[in-house]
């Protein structure tokens, strides 16, 4: 899920690099930024993180979910299928 992507820069669905023989889907959904200034109560962060993987987990539909954070680096081989 991107939330509140930064204005001006390439979209994730873009920078991901998904194999062509992988047998893994990959979807990315982007949550416009109007819908992102409409939430009331908000924080005040520039990103929902928390916000981002409970919508990702409402409309996954794989068999495996992988939330992550932004810091964390994966192996090829630990995602090797």
């Amino acid at each position: 899920v991107e939330w509140n992507a930064l204005p001006g820069g390439e979209p994730l669905a873009a920078l991901l690099r998904v194999p062509q023989d992988s047998p893994m889907v990959v979807r990315v959904i982007t949550v416009p930024a109007w819908r992102h200034a409409s939430v009331q109560n908000g924080t005040g962060q520039d990103f929902f993180e928390f916000m981002a993987k409970n919508v990702g987990a409402r409309r996954a539909k794989g068999e495996y979910i992988l939330f992550s954070n932004g810091d964390v680096l994966l192996s090829d081989s630990l995602v090797a299928v």
